[in-house]
């Protein structure tokens, strides 16, 4: 592991495949925000913590699993958006998706997977909750944006906040769970927040000049689409077509990425969903 510690309170890893994964420390107990996709990445993750504190708090910024898996590891209470306890409720990844996917990018997962359940948040919000660990506070807020019930959670004391995949430094993130509205929406309003670091939901701590980069890749995308319906492009037209460079699903130095399939499909629904948004509103290639 390569835990870097970025503010008296906060310690991140990047190096994981899958989300990165921070924790809070306090007077009181641990915050962890998001939990590692790799189960044996989980286990060791459950490890470092331990030696900072106790777990009194679990944080999921959306439901993907990539964010959520590891929850069945961790101590403390999980605690999300109400959406994303209802997504994993009833629409998590099956018992056969996780043993062809942990196959290729965790294969001593496999053997896990007889004792493994979904662990679902305990603790859920409509627009707001803080979250109190003595000498600090973690602010959540609701923000659809990558997902419908996506959040942003903040550290005023520290100066940091922690986006999931509304913002994220390594690239862009599917767009399969978003309306493009929100999308844009939520990078405004991670911009008005005062911090000195932001951590994303892939990729590298940054600073707020990583706002101004990722809503560019976003608009390049957005444009494309934009350009093939005003050649008279259906939806599988431009499914088939448009691609953006994907550098979170993929093969690393580090680790073995998603199968090409899964790739593929994450792409043609992101398009989709992008050329659905913009035949319901043109302006928004304007954003």
């Amino acid at each position: 592991m390569t835990v870097r510690q970025i503010s008296p309170h906060v310690h991140v890893e990047t190096a994981h495949l899958g989300s990165n994964n921070s924790i809070i420390t306090g007077k009181h107990g641990l915050a962890l925000v998001d939990t590692p996709h790799r189960p044996t990445d989980a286990i060791a993750w459950r490890k470092t913590a331990d030696q900072l504190g106790d777990t009194r708090f679990v944080v999921n910024t959306d439901h993907h699993p990539d964010h959520t898996i590891g929850n069945y590891w961790m101590g403390g209470e999980v605690v999300s958006h109400r959406g994303t306890r209802e997504r994993l409720l009833h629409d998590a990844p099956d018992h056969d998706y996780l043993a062809k996917l942990f196959a290729r990018i965790d294969p001593a997962a496999v053997a896990l997977l007889d004792e493994y359940r979904v662990r679902v948040p305990t603790v859920v919000f409509n627009d707001q909750l803080d979250l109190h660990l003595g000498d600090v506070h973690l602010e959540l807020t609701f923000q659809p944006g990558h997902t419908a019930n996506s959040l942003i959670a903040y550290l005023p004391e520290d100066g940091v906040v922690f986006t999931g995949d509304i913002v994220c430094e390594a690239g862009l993130p599917s767009f399969q769970d978003c309306r493009v509205a929100d999308w844009f929406d939520a990078i405004d309003k991670v911009a008005g927040y005062d911090f000195e670091f932001l951590v994303p939901g892939h990729g590298e701590v940054a600073g707020r000049d990583v706002l101004d980069r990722y809503r560019e890749w976003g608009r390049d995308v957005v444009g494309q689409v934009a350009e093939a319906i005003r050649r008279g492009e259906d939806s599988d037209q431009a499914s088939a077509e448009i691609r953006f460079v994907d550098n979170i699903h993929v093969d690393t130095d580090d680790y073995v990425g998603y199968p090409d399939d899964l790739i593929e499909m994450f792409q043609r629904r992101s398009i989709a969903r992008i050329h659905a948004d913009l035949l319901e509103r043109p302006d928004l290639s304007s954003r």
